[in-house]
């Protein structure tokens, strides 16, 4: 080292090294170093860095203590990283690589589609198993042993059960279409799986390929999922469910499988990813053999595990677990129910803790994305058709609904309910109709004409008494006062204003200077004028009497003449008189009352004005004067008393006298027009009873008749069996039946007689009494009641579920809705993910993290290693042979 400053240095003297001679002389001479001596001599020549710094000769002691520090520090730094990476290295680590590929052609899933429901109705039906079947799923507990005696079915094994009542692939699968060629039913398998009876699409050795995505190069199926074919089953859904899944796998539909409603088009997208798995230590995959399968997988070993347990729990196996040689059999249904269904939970459970299944090495999963849409109104046509021409599907729909309206007790029961009541509503209604009501219409048609004959003589007879009264009114009452009008009434005002005129002409002559001249012209005229006066007031007297007699004749009723009406007396008239009706004529009114009376008045005051006539001719004449006045005076008052007699008169006559008459005229013409009515009435009523006698004969040959063939035709199928329920319905709905029910609805509304339902005020007195008697006798509901509305209601129901029936056995867009379905199954993309398991570190990177933790801390490698490794070789070996020499 050298230390100084500017050119001079001043160098200070470190040890050196003794020549190797020179040493190797003085080991010779002391013999073998001590392991003090060859450690130091070590750390002088490694190539582990620091150690040399440590027992370097003459270094200061801080200064070999500042590098002991260093050095162990990193020493116990690259101790613990090297005892991390070894600690990572016996975990096994694993790494996960996500690789997308891509592939000329992607291998085909098998596809399984199971229908929702495991069993048809007709077939189940025919060989004598639906009743078993619905006491199977339906009931509250498992069958017991006298159960399945009563069924005869306690050597039935499941699978035969399953196989026989199954849906049929060729009834299923209406149209199939692989990558734009036509397949069918016969590219399917029947499968059994732990759905029931299944069908499985590509499962044969030699795999399907997929060379495009999209729906035309995939699968293209139109299923019919027989809805109505439906029964009581293990699964309520309708519909299917499918499984996409390698070919080598067991088809868990169960519990894997998607399920596609009815109505839809589904599109099932697959993305499929391949898996690679390390066995142990680094994973946990692996195969275990088993003479259940060929080809390993989880599921497989799982199956064949809980196979054996239930081999050695119950004997036998449920259908879908493996065999071999048939070795489990098949669990009959008295084993089924005596262990299988007891031992399944508690060995699946056993399975899942006891069995070690691990995942396999290498398989595949194909994941499915599904999407869906309605179908369309546009393609039912087409789906129809599609389903028509499929192994005679209108028949076997109307069939399976004929089945399973008889087999489902709901149905069966509510039809029973409505054709027992319909029925008994029928021969009520008919009872009624043919015996009760035909006798009370026989009876009406009597009662009708004997009524009408009486009623007929009670009116000639009343017609005859009003008309005696109107002629006795017009003859012995107003005759009278015509012949009194003849004699007075009608000449004491006659030409009233030219006798005034000529009155007052003579009396003014009186006093006419040249007649007063001349004394017997003057007594000439004097006597006329007072003759004539005297005559006028004589004939004021006599209608004064002929007023008082015609008065009083109408007041108290005393016919004025004696006439006589036809043949009757002339003592008659006095007790056909209508006194009430001729004295109400005087006082009926204000006008009758004010003239009748006032009549007379006017009578003396014109009498009076005559008086006043008189009075002024006996002054002129005797005083030859003559008040210009008073005359005037009298003239007025003798017009004023003649215009008010004759108006007294006229209203008089009107009000009074004439009225009884129009009273008896009006009383006749209401009484003949009521008369009119009342035939006119009974004849409506006759011709309604006539009417309703012919509707019931017409009634009894058609809607009757034929009511009763529709339900012995109903009741037919009830009891035997051999009438279908559409033959029913069509009978019950045809158009006679409906025009029958038209007919029988107008009859009974005419059963009422409205022109007997009048209120009873209007009647006759003389018939009050027995109206309602009347009324009863023509209103035939009372004997009816409301057994008709009954009945109509009780039929407008078994009719109603007809229609529904109708309507239902039509292969129409419902049918569509509830029984087809579409499924399109493609791939997405043509790509596939693949993931592989790898180990993620080994021995090699190990082995280099602990050499990079070396020479990073102190420098070392794995030469340092050799050198540490050849010190200890060496000085052991060297010592061992020198000492042995010695």
């Amino acid at each position: 080292m050298q230390n100084g400053t500017g050119d001079n240095f001043h160098v200070v003297d470190l040890p050196v090294k003794a020549p190797a001679p020179a040493a190797d002389e003085a080991t010779q001479k002391k013999g073998p170093p001590s392991w003090g001596e060859a450690w130091v001599e070590f750390t002088q020549n490694t190539t582990i860095h620091g150690l040399r710094f440590i027992w370097m000769e003459q270094a200061f002691l801080f200064r070999k203590f500042l590098w002991l520090i260093l050095v162990c520090a990193c020493a116990v730094v690259m101790g613990v990283q090297i005892v991390d990476r070894i600690i990572y290295y016996q975990k096994n680590p694993v790494t996960v690589n996500v690789n997308v590929n891509f592939n000329k052609s992607l291998v085909f899933p098998s596809l399984t589609i199971c229908n929702q429901n495991s069993f048809r109705a007709t077939m189940a039906t025919e060989l004598g198993r639906y009743r078993l079947l619905e006491a199977m799923y339906t009931g509250k507990g498992d069958l017991n042993s006298s159960t399945l005696n009563y069924f005869n079915a306690s050597d039935v094994t499941l699978d035969d059960l399953a196989l026989s009542t199954a849906h049929s692939k060729y009834d299923l699968i209406v149209a199939c279409e692989w990558q734009n060629e036509k397949c069918g039913p016969e590219n399917f398998t029947q499968v059994l799986t732990d759905h029931g009876v299944c069908f499985t699409f590509n499962d044969k050795e030699k795999p399907l390929f997929v060379a495009s995505t999209g729906s035309e190069y995939g699968l293209k199926l139109t299923l019919n999922v027989e809805q109505y074919e439906y029964m009581p089953g293990p699964h309520d859904a309708a519909g299917v469910k499918m499984l996409l899944h390698d070919r080598k796998e067991f088809p868990g539909v169960a519990e894997l499988g998607l399920s596609i409603p009815t109505g839809t088009h589904a599109y099932v997208g697959i993305q499929v990813v391949s898996i690679h798995n390390l066995p142990e230590p680094h994973g946990d995959c692996g195969s275990l053999w088993s003479p259940f399968y060929k080809d390993y997988s989880a599921d497989n070993c799982q199956l064949a595990c809980l196979t054996d347990y239930m081999d050695q729990a119950c004997g036998c196996r449920h259908p879908h677990m493996p065999s071999r040689n048939g070795t489990p059999p098949i669990c009959t249904l008295e084993q089924y129910y005596g262990c299988y269904s007891k031992e399944i939970g508690r060995l699946k459970a056993k399975v899942r803790s006891d069995c070690a299944c691990p995942i396999p090495c290498r398989f595949l999963i194909f994941d499915p994305a599904l999407s869906f849409a309605t179908t369309s109104v546009f393609a039912t046509d087409r789906l129809i058709a599609a389903a028509s021409h499929s192994n005679d599907l209108e028949t076997k729909y109307l069939r399976a609904l004929e089945v399973t309206h008889r087999m489902e007790g709901t149905k069966f029961n509510s039809f029973v309910e409505k054709e027992e009541e319909a029925r008994t509503r029928l021969e009520e209604l008919s009872l009624l109709m043919l015996k009760v009501v035909r006798e009370a219409i026989l009876s009406a048609e009597d009662t009708v004409v004997r009524l009408y004959n009486d009623t007929k003589r009670a009116w000639e007879r009343k017609n005859y008494l009003y008309r005696w009264q109107e002629y006795h009114i017009n003859k012995n009452f107003i005759r009278a006062r015509d012949a009194m009008s003849e004699r007075t009434f009608e000449f004491l005002c006659a030409g009233f204003q030219e006798y005034a005129t000529l009155t007052e002409s003579n009396i003014w002559s009186l006093v006419d200077p040249e007649v007063v001249d001349n004394p017997d012209v003057t007594q000439a005229l004097y006597t006329l004028v007072m003759k004539s006066l005297a005559a006028k007031m004589d004939l004021a007297d006599r209608a004064y009497a002929n007023y008082t007699q015609l008065y009083d004749a109408y007041y108290n009723g005393t016919p004025v003449f004696r006439y006589m009406f036809e043949s009757e007396p002339r003592d008659m008239n006095i007790y056909i008189t209508p006194k009430p009706l001729l004295r109400n004529s005087l006082l009926h009114s204000d006008y009758a009352t004010k003239y009748s009376s006032r009549l007379v008045q006017d009578i003396v005051e014109f009498k009076q004005a005559l008086g006043r006539f008189a009075e002024l001719a006996t002054t002129a004449y005797l005083n030859k004067t003559l008040d210009k006045h008073d005359m005037y005076l009298a003239d007025v008052e003798f017009m004023y008393r003649g215009r008010r007699y004759l108006h007294s008169k006229s209203t008089f006559f009107y009000e009074s006298i004439e009225y009884p008459l129009r009273v008896m005229q009006g009383r006749i013409a209401g009484f003949d027009h009521l008369w009119r009515s009342y035939e006119t009435a009974v004849q409506a009523t006759a011709d309604d009873v006539a009417s309703l006698k012919q509707s019931l004969a017409n009634l009894e040959d058609t809607i009757l008749r034929r009511l009763n063939l529709s339900m012995g035709l109903a009741q037919k199928y009830v009891q035997d069996g051999n009438v279908t329920k559409l033959d029913v319905a069509r009978e019950l709905t045809s158009q006679n039946i409906y025009e029958g029910i038209s007919d029988l609805k107008v009859f009974f509304q005419s059963l009422s007689m409205t022109e007997f339902s009048r209120n009873a005020s209007e009647v006759a007195r003389e018939i009050r009494e027995d109206y309602d008697n009347y009324r009863k006798m023509f209103d035939f509901r009372y004997l009816v009641g409301n057994a008709d509305s009954k009945f109509l209601k009780s039929l407008e129901d078994l009719m109603n579920e007809m229609e529904r029936y109708i309507e239902l056995s039509v292969i129409e867009i419902d049918f569509i809705r509830e029984n087809i379905l579409q499924l399109d199954v493609f791939y997405r993309e043509k790509s596939y993910e693949q993931i592989t398991q790898q180990e993620a570190y080994d021995i090699f990177a190990l082995f280099c993290d602990i050499g990079g933790s070396m020479g990073l801390f102190v420098g070392a490698s794995v030469m340092s290693i050799g050198e540490l490794l050849d010190l200890f070789l060496h000085q052991s070996v060297y010592r061992i042979t020198h000492k042995a020499r010695n």
